[in-house]
């Protein structure tokens, strides 16, 4: 995770640029990802990354 990161703050490239580049098709990185999608992890973290949000700006009572 800290070579990913640092290739992704280093390259300047969006995400989904430097996922593309380095996923084989049929490869472990693909079935890991199709594995996450059919799990709905994707939709899990915007579901936490905006209630994390909405309760901050309650907090804040903004």
């Amino acid at each position: 995770m800290t070579g990913a990161a640092a290739m992704l703050t280093d390259s300047g490239e969006h995400p989904v640029v430097l996922r593309e580049a380095v996923t084989s098709p049929g490869g472990t990185t693909a079935a890991a990802l199709r594995e996450l999608e059919r799990h709905g992890v994707r939709t899990a973290f915007t579901d936490a990354i905006e209630a994390a949000r909405d309760r901050s700006r309650a907090l804040s009572g903004s």
